[in-house]
């Protein structure tokens, strides 16, 4: 097991639900989000100089905008253009406006710059989250499901494979995707059979093509090679594990979220639930994938 190596950000209030974590190579800064708080979180790759913005509505995730600053977002009904100083948040597009019960969940661009987000069903009694493209234009598309709690995604670093997770079912699949950004071919990639794994989270992937997936109730970080055998993992020192990415200037650090939901309620107690971790590698990652609208 790799150890963790720092606590990048250990919030003065408990993040209840850190997510989403997107390094910015241009500005050398790290953001996340507490989806429950409505919350963009902001710091240096040793946790200096940290912002925070009060989105107002729940916030479940982030990419960065090439041409424009800002972010694209996964809200709770919509996905918008957020601008966090001063606020201001663009509707693109509600392709769930019809189902209140749901929510967006995680997201990611791609080569293209297109990004993709997925849906879930707040209270996780039904199978009606899904995985949407939205592409540069603001055009959404529905793409694969249904899911139980979509998750993911990520890509392959040629981008013909997405990676896609439904946490509930503890099964991460593949899909190959083509340059029109279609999807063929849904394969299981990972089952975490072993209930002390937990369930798997969000995702990222390595110069070497592998994938590193965080563990909500796992209290680690697996690494996966391409085929799906288990390679090595990093120990956390809380539980609800919920997100990884690559960022650092030379993009080996692994920065990682977690979070502090329930904990109070079960009684555990984990003083760190809810912080961001961080452990350099001897391989990176890549530059985060940013949205070309």
């Amino acid at each position: 097991m790799i150890p963790v190596q720092r606590v990048v950000s250990a919030p003065r209030t408990r993040v209840i639900l850190g997510e989403g974590p997107v390094w910015d190579e241009r500005t050398q800064r790290i953001y996340w989000v507490d989806i429950e708080r409505g919350e963009l979180h902001s710091c240096d790759a040793e946790g200096k100089g940290a912002l925070l913005t009060r989105v107002g509505e729940l916030l479940s995730c982030i990419a960065l905008r090439d041409r424009e600053p800002g972010f694209i977002a996964g809200l709770e009904h919509r996905i918008g253009l957020l601008m966090p100083q001063p606020l201001s948040i663009a509707t693109l597009s509600a392709p769930e406006a019809d189902q209140p019960a749901n929510r967006c969940n995680d997201g990611k661009c791609d080569l293209h710059g297109r990004f993709w987000v997925g849906t879930l069903h707040k209270s996780g009694e039904a199978a009606t989250g899904w995985m949407y493209r939205v592409d540069p234009d603001g055009r959404t598309t529905r793409t694969a499901g249904p899911f139980m709690c979509t998750n993911g995604p990520e890509f392959s670093p040629d981008g013909k494979t997405l990676y896609c997770v439904d946490s509930y079912e503890r099964t991460i699949y593949r899909f190959a995707v083509d340059q029109s950004g279609a999807l063929s071919n849904q394969r299981t990639f990972v089952t975490f059979e072993d209930p002390t794994w937990g369930w798997p989270d969000g995702l990222t992937v390595d110069q070497e093509g592998c994938l590193w997936v965080a563990h909500w109730g796992g209290s680690r970080v697996s690494r996966f090679s391409p085929t799906g055998a288990l390679l090595e993992a990093v120990q956390m020192p809380v539980s609800q594990v919920t997100s990884c990415t690559f960022g650092g200037r030379n993009l080996s650090t692994l920065f990682i979220t977690s979070a502090s939901k329930g904990l109070e309620v079960s009684g555990t107690t984990e003083s760190l639930a809810g912080a961001l971790f961080a452990v350099d590698l001897p391989i990176g990652g890549f530059a985060a994938r940013r949205f070309a609208g």
